[in-house]
């Protein structure tokens, strides 16, 4: 079986989504916002293996031998969590006193938002996949391809949340 795209995860995620509807937004949004992290954590534990400043044993969410194969996925897997989880979620987040005048305001920022870094996701998988020392020679320059794009599915995810108000 083929690798999708980033475009075709997303679509997935949709679908997937589609098939089991969310009752409430606030708690997918905040998993998916905790896992957006821990991505991000373990994109910064890979750069100090890469360098040598940290034994391999402190990866996570890969091994030192399949690390490669979890930063080629990593543009696919973020894009099914923003069809999955981020776009649904807000869309759900009405179950949680979420205004709906302000959800209808803020979806379509957040689609458009999601659908620029789809575009992202998907140049920086092609990148990759071509070849993981790109990424890698990032890494022993202190950057990374893919840890800006994780940000930025975080400020989606948390745009989304930020619907619902802070209690005062």
């Amino acid at each position: 079986m083929r690798n999708p795209n980033c475009y075709e995860s997303f679509n997935e995620g949709r679908a997937a989504r589609a098939r089991y509807p969310l009752p409430h937004g606030r708690y997918k949004l905040v998993e998916c916002v905790n896992r957006l992290e821990d991505c991000g954590a373990e994109i910064a534990k890979i750069r100090r293996v890469v360098t040598g400043k940290a034994n391999h044993w402190i990866l996570t969410h890969c091994t030192p031998e399949d690390k490669d194969i979890w930063l080629r996925d990593l543009p696919v897997n973020i894009a099914y969590r923003l069809g999955y989880e981020v776009l649904p979620g807000l869309l759900a987040l009405e179950e949680n006193g979420a205004d709906p005048d302000d959800i209808a305001t803020v979806y379509p920022l957040a689609q458009k938002a999601c659908f620029q870094l789809l575009d992202r996701l998907e140049s920086a998988r092609i990148t990759i996949k071509g070849c993981i020392k790109v990424e890698y020679s990032l890494m022993r320059h202190d950057g990374s391809l893919l840890e800006p794009l994780v940000l930025e599915a975080i400020d989606i995810a948390s745009l989304a949340l930020d619907v619902l108000e802070t209690p005062g």
